[in-house]
């Protein structure tokens, strides 16, 4: 066969793998809805239909109405109202698909060489795993696509009649779509920063003269300054709404990173695990590893346009989870603009002798490709969960999740007419304001920067500390009615469960796998309490029906759910309960092992705790919190050798203060009280965690009666955290206990 041959057949497979990479990407997107401020944007997009209007002051909130609101994300609200109002919910999958499908096919297009098919594809591919992360309804889909497009018609496309109308139209749109419009006027100031510094500072290599505008088509990168700046003013608050995107931008130290603190989306990539981990955020870090390798590959002759925007957009991703995806795309484009002025035959360090063999190996590593795509892709379509309702398996494509909303809480918030001013946790509160808004005003809802810090913190003291004083001051400033707390998806904290449940002017009337609602024993709602108030004690457990599901694989989440949210009430016996149902639906399972384990603690039962925690790390051999709930139970039976082998294991794990507490602990019940305080001196309280390790450690202390060490433990987590009100008591006491002569110096 001619080598013509060869050559066309080594573009099909190319195509194909293209093709199949595009489907997948297409099918991905479907993922069910599970963005929890759709609702909220919905909701909005149905007021400013029916009113005409964007509000520019807040009307969702009982605790900041009235407050300045720049809404900026206005007309994405109202084009996910229509197209649900008019096509249904599944339809906002469908328009997610192709705004994904059509990002990845604009960057193909503009980039796409029949020579570099090897390279495309898997770049794209590590793109996509990458934008995985944010297929979700949200304004960043069309954030994306206009950044993109801007790239476009900066680097290839400014010299067009259509180029500076077209950035016009774009500009305008996006500044009513989502606050990252500020992206606009940013990436043509970073187009004429580079193209002023080939003008007037000296450069190495050949960089002055990489891709350098013409006088005119520099001349049009200042037009397009003028033309987007203008058209960023084009918004319902003018001036106001063009700068609030910065104004947040440079708001974002001091106070306001306490939301960076403690909202996953806008913690850094890096926060958790360095760069060189690859079990944390690897397709990221890839684009970062092989986008930088192709700057160093181009160096003399790397266009200084790309690499100022590489630079920038890698600083921003480095800032927040969201942002990733924006810097993936940028690293893709990147790498591709420094290939092109690279022969990649010289870069592969494998000789063919003849051609046919290059295109047969092109073959084979394409065929390969396409395999390895069908393949992620099947497993990836299997993704799924149970559903307890059907009895059947619901897919993690199209509808709505089931894990993840408070449903059930909000419904019967809904049905029974729950009015008025109601606290929530953050991730509730969206929901709740799309579900119910007139009806009930929310505490705090995604809209952080409208909130602000001090408010954040204020309600962190209710959701996080447990403050009543936080609470009563809640309820007196807006009149709260109800309190409605989801566990659909996250844990509600310990303390704010028994706050509320603790509180004889609370009264729980709804409880369920999805979350809890109280309601304030007021006489506004004494029929509903009457009606619907839940004794705990009482409660039976919903036994599935283990028949009806047969052989199904099923993760008992529900069960799971009730039983976590009993324990951290105190309800050991109806939490031991629960745990037993989601047993007899999955035998292994970890989390309901693992609760049965610490409820058996806590009773000093070690042998049963010793019992469950084996089993669980049976199924789970890596598990810190296992293993160290497994080296408790072997102190609690004596068996100081064992448990300390178990903080051996532990001790590995860095920055986990586990296996030094065990040891710790060891030494105090060995009555080597010094020796246990040398640990928290040496290799607790150095550590960022380890202030409860330690309050822990003085509270065994107290029991043994050794009220000196216990003061200085309790001190020592007191330094770690001087905001710990139960430390404080716990030091206050065994301070006086000593001064009373019945503390122990050992």
């Amino acid at each position: 066969m001619s080598l013509d041959f060869y050559r066309r057949l080594t573009q099909v497979f190319g195509f194909l793998a293209l093709g199949v990479l595009f489907a997948l990407i297409t099918f991905a997107s479907m993922t069910e809805i599970k963005d929890l401020d759709l609702w909220l944007h919905m909701k909005m997009g149905e007021v400013i239909t029916s009113s005409g209007g964007v509000p520019s002051q807040d009307m969702l909130s009982a605790t900041i109405a009235g407050r300045a609101w720049v809404n900026h994300e206005w007309l994405f609200q109202t084009v996910v109202h229509a197209v649900r109002a008019v096509f249904g919910m599944d339809a906002l999958l469908y328009m997610q698909a192709g705004l994904v499908a059509f990002t990845f096919l604009v960057v193909l297009l503009w980039t796409y060489r029949r020579d570099r098919q090897l390279v495309i594809i898997p770049l794209l591919f590590a793109v996509f795993q990458v934008y995985q992360t944010r297929f979700t309804v949200r304004p960043d889909l069309f954030s994306v696509l206009f950044v993109i497009l801007f790239l476009m018609i900066l680097a290839a496309c400014i010299q067009r009649r259509w180029a500076l109308p077209a950035l016009f139209i774009l500009q305008v749109v996006w500044t009513n779509m989502h606050g990252y419009f500020f992206w606009g006027p940013v990436l043509v100031v970073l187009f004429l920063g580079a193209e002023t510094l080939k003008r007037w500072v000296p450069l190495p290599f050949a960089w002055r003269d990489e891709s350098r505008a013409t006088d005119e088509g520099y001349g049009r990168l200042w037009l397009a300054l003028a033309v987007v700046a203008a058209a960023a003013l084009i918004n319902p608050l003018g001036f106001t709404g063009a700068a609030y995107p910065f104004k947040v931008f440079f708001s974002l130290s001091g106070d306001n990173s306490i939301f960076f603190k403690y909202i996953t989306e806008l913690q850094s990539p890096f926060r958790g695990a360095p760069f060189w981990d690859l079990t944390d955020q690897a397709p990221f870090k890839a684009t970062i590893l092989v986008s930088a390798i192709s700057f160093l590959l181009n160096i003399r002759r790397i266009d200084l346009r790309w690499l100022l925007v590489w630079g920038v957009f890698l600083a921003f991703s480095c800032m927040a989870l969201r942002n990733m995806v924006y810097f993936a795309f940028v690293a893709y484009l990147a790498t591709m603009m420094n290939l092109l002025s690279l022969d990649l035959r010289k870069l592969v360090p494998v000789q063919f002798v003849s051609e046919h063999l290059e295109l047969l190996t092109g073959w084979l590593v394409k065929i390969a490709f396409i395999g390895f795509l069908l393949n992620y892709g099947g497993d990836f379509a299997q993704h799924g969960y149970y559903d307890f309702d059907t009895y059947a398996r619901k897919s993690e494509f199209f509808g709505v999740a089931q894990r993840t909303f408070p449903s059930g809480a909000v419904d019967f918030c809904a049905a029974n007419k729950i009015s008025g001013a109601v606290f929530n946790d953050f991730n509730t509160g969206a929901y709740l304001a799309g579900r119910m808004y007139p009806q009930v005003r929310v505490f705090i809802d995604g809209r952080t920067e409208v909130y602000g810090a001090a408010f954040f913190a204020f309600y962190r003291k209710i959701w996080e500390e447990g403050s009543g004083k936080a609470l009563d001051e809640a309820v007196a400033r807006y009149k709260l009615r109800a309190a409605v707390l989801g566990s659909a998806y996250a844990r509600i904290p310990e303390k704010a469960l028994k706050l509320f449940s603790g509180r004889p002017d609370w009264k729980l009337v709804y409880f369920d796998h999805d979350g809890v609602v109280f309601l304030r024993d007021i006489p506004e709602n004494a029929a509903l309490i009457g009606k619907f108030a839940i004794d705990v004690k009482s409660l039976k457990v919903i036994a599935p029906d283990i028949l009806r599901m047969g052989t199904a694989r099923a993760f008992p989440y529900r069960q799971v759910n009730r039983a976590t949210t009993l324990y951290d009430m105190g309800y050991m016996d109806q939490a031991m309960a629960e745990a037993d149902a989601a047993l007899l639906i999955a035998p292994a399972c970890e989390e309901a092992l693992f609760l049965k384990a610490r409820i058996y603690l806590e009773r000093k039962d070690f042998a049963k705790a010793f019992e469950y925690y084996r089993y669980a790390l049976l199924q789970s051999s890596g598990d810190i919190k296992l293993r160290r709930g497994l080296a408790l139970a072997y102190i609690g039976l004596g068996d100081y050798p064992r448990a300390l082998e178990q903080a051996a294991r532990m001790d590995g794990v860095a920055g986990n203060p586990s296996g030094p507490y065990i040891h710790a602990k060891v030494f105090v019940k060995k009555k080597q009280y010094r020796e246990a305080y040398d640990i928290l001196i040496k290799r607790i309280f150095p550590l960022e965690r380890g202030a409860a390790e330690i309050s822990a450690i003085g509270d065994f202390y107290a029991e043994d009666g050794a009220d000196d060490w216990a003061v200085k433990a309790y001190g020592l987590a007191l330094r770690k955290n001087t905001g710990d009100a139960e430390a404080l008591k716990k030091f206050k006491d065994a301070a006086a206990r000593r001064r009373e002569g019945k503390g122990k110096d050992r």
